[in-house]
């Protein structure tokens, strides 16, 4: 981390001064959260890995929250097999008509089973409601609470799974409204283990999912590379964007919009990939490479490279450049971004802007976001301005685009949203990936 980005994020120790017992260390977390994390390059890692002699976490019986982390272990940068390639946001398969009322949506099973295909890890939220499960078969088909309160993964899918193997049964007839509509069913490897209900039904961590569970949301898809197959296994992150948000925001404008951060090289390097985080479906990403930026504009000085990529789904994406940019220490350089995106259905293209956001989710439960001058700017009307000075702005249009996305989604966030004054932003999600010329 860049020294001054010092004290960004989440300080669980300042959340239990006003939060009762450990509710920070079991909130749990966000596919966003993952996204960000992994794509600053860090983990995963495998469970045996120790720390500090310390594993990352311990079961304790004797206390109510079972699972605890160690409290001296140093997470930094402990070792790991893979790389964040891509992690994208999915369309979900359940819709709504008119009325609220659920409809299936295919094009979001398509999504999942294409990701899953492509052998990339697949997550999901649903309810975990156990009392529709059937443990003969450890398949479920829920229709109740739509709102989601658990976290799985998807690990294939299978067509031909017959509907009837969700039906339950009560004083031996089948319950009405157990069988789904159709056949299929998604494979899901659960985090509880194996467990008896009692009945001589053992659930062994895995279970089958109805394509048509009514309470399926957020699939998101992580790509990851092999560390064995990289070309520089040691690297450098030039990021700003540290804040361990779940949201992001975004401007839209029929005027060209640039954004850009700028960063100075810590030692003799090779910049040889860049990252960067997309806030909707169907959008188009021009970046451009440039050393030796003067007066405070990150389009002055050399360009080194330019190229375009199109996305299809919203998320964090990896880029290899064409050719690597050899830096000297102290080199000042900037990656810049032009995005347009898909605006309606006819695919309308306006040019956007994306931020991190996020806010106060329970009492005393915040995150820090830090933004300096000389990090982040944007352009508009070929005038490069500091995205410092809009802090305030942005928190304002990230305030108003959760609340009306609250008023759509009750299950969207965990806490009453308090103002505007809550709301922090940090820099544009724009990454520059280096090897240390050593290495090379």
């Amino acid at each position: 981390m860049r020294a001054s980005q010092t004290g960004e994020g989440f300080d669980p120790g300042e959340a239990e001064k006003s939060a009762s017992d450990e509710i920070s260390y079991i909130i749990g977390g966000s596919f966003v959260q993952n996204s960000l994390l992994y794509g600053s390059g860090f983990g995963p890692v495998d469970e045996s890995v120790k720390v500090n002699n310390e594993y990352p976490y311990a079961y304790d019986d004797s206390s109510s929250f079972k699972w605890t982390l160690p409290v001296n272990a140093q997470y930094r940068n402990p070792p790991t097999d893979a790389f964040l390639r891509s992690s994208l946001v999915l369309p979900t398969t359940v819709g709504e008509d008119e009325k609220g009322d659920y409809v299936f949506n295919e094009e979001g099973l398509n999504a999942i089973k294409s990701e899953i295909y492509k052998g990339h890890g697949v997550t999901i939220a649903l309810n975990a409601n156990r009392s529709e499960m059937n443990y003969k078969n450890m398949a479920v088909y829920y229709t109740g609470n739509k709102n989601p309160n658990h976290a799985v993964s998807v690990v294939g899918y299978d067509d031909d799974y017959p509907k009837e193997k969700f039906g339950r049964k009560s004083d031996g007839k089948i319950i009405e409204g157990s069988i789904p509509p159709g056949n299929g069913a998604l494979i899901i490897k659960n985090s509880w283990g194996t467990r008896d209900n009692g009945k001589n039904d053992i659930d062994d961590g895995y279970f089958y999912l109805s394509y048509y569970d009514h309470s399926i949301q957020a699939p998101f898809s992580f790509e990851f590379d092999n560390v064995s197959s990289e070309k520089h296994t040691e690297r450098n992150f030039d990021q700003y964007d540290l804040m361990m948000t779940k949201w992001y925001g975004y401007t839209d404008s029929d005027k060209e919009i640039k954004t850009a951060n700028v960063f100075d090289a810590d030692e003799d390097e090779s910049l040889y990939q860049i990252a960067y985080r997309t806030a909707s479906d169907k959008t188009e990403v021009k970046y451009e490479i440039y050393r030796d930026i003067k007066n405070n504009a990150p389009s002055s000085g050399q360009l080194l490279e330019t190229g375009i990529s199109r996305h299809t789904f919203a998320g964090y994406y990896k880029i290899d450049l064409k050719d690597e940019v050899q830096l000297k220490k102290g080199d000042r350089y900037s990656v810049v971004l032009t995005m347009r995106r898909a605006a309606d259905e006819n695919e309308n293209m306006v040019y956007t802007e994306v931020f991190p956001y996020s806010t106060e989710f329970f009492e005393g439960m915040t995150v820090k976001g830090i933004i300096n001058e000389g990090e982040s700017y944007f352009c508009i009307d070929g005038k490069w301005s500091d995205m410092s000075s809009r802090k305030d702005e942005l928190a304002g249009k990230a305030f108003e685009q959760c609340s009306e996305e609250y008023k759509t989604n009750k299950s969207l966030p965990e806490f009453e949203l308090k103002g505007k004054d809550k709301f922090t932003v940090d820099n544009y999600p724009i990454k520059a990936i280096l090897a240390p010329a050593k290495n090379n």
